[in-house]
């Protein structure tokens, strides 16, 4: 009775979701396992996710200097209010659409140096013995003031028993 011509055509996205309240979970799992086999954690995907920051930040650059340009001419003639608005509303899409990605794929914790356009000598980015110290230097600080907090509060505690005891002594 199958006619093998009529099972060839028949797909996936012809069948009801409601058949299989799962399937959506258990084909992206198989379609995620089949096309990525990579570590989602390895340096290629990471290089991968800053590259795809980094054209987040051309755009966004790109829509900063033309809502800037609207703006300085916006009472130039043949300059639009509302085009000037549009790309506003463009650049904050943007900006949230990269601040999500960055949040979604951890690129935005690691430090990122600046692009190697506007890189000068002055501004070679740290070496990890650097990173090391500047880091330990800031732990050291941190510790010092807990310290100095710890103590402050163990003083303020001996005055407060101390004038706790002489009123229940009176």
């Amino acid at each position: 009775m199958n006619n093998p011509s009529q099972s060839s055509t028949l797909s996936i996205s012809s069948i009801p979701q409601s058949s299989f309240p799962n399937a959506p979970i258990y084909m992206s799992q198989s379609s995620l396992h089949d096309s990525i086999h990579t570590d989602p954690n390895s340096p290629e995907v990471l290089k991968q996710n800053v590259q795809i920051a980094l054209d987040h930040v051309a755009r966004i650059q790109s829509l900063a200097r033309n809502c800037l340009h609207g703006i300085q001419n916006a009472y130039q003639a043949g300059n639009s209010p509302a085009h000037t608005t549009a790309e506003l509303a463009a650049l904050m899409q943007a900006l949230r659409t990269l601040a999500e990605f960055l949040r979604q794929t951890g690129v935005g914790a690691y430090p990122m140096p600046p692009a190697p356009e506007s890189q000068s000598a002055s501004s070679i980015p740290p070496t990890e013995q650097q990173l090391i110290d500047t880091t330990a230097r800031e732990v050291q600080v941190l510790y010092e003031r807990l310290k100095r907090i710890q103590e402050s509060n163990t003083v303020a505690v001996n005055l407060l028993g101390v004038a706790d005891t002489v009123s229940r002594a009176r």
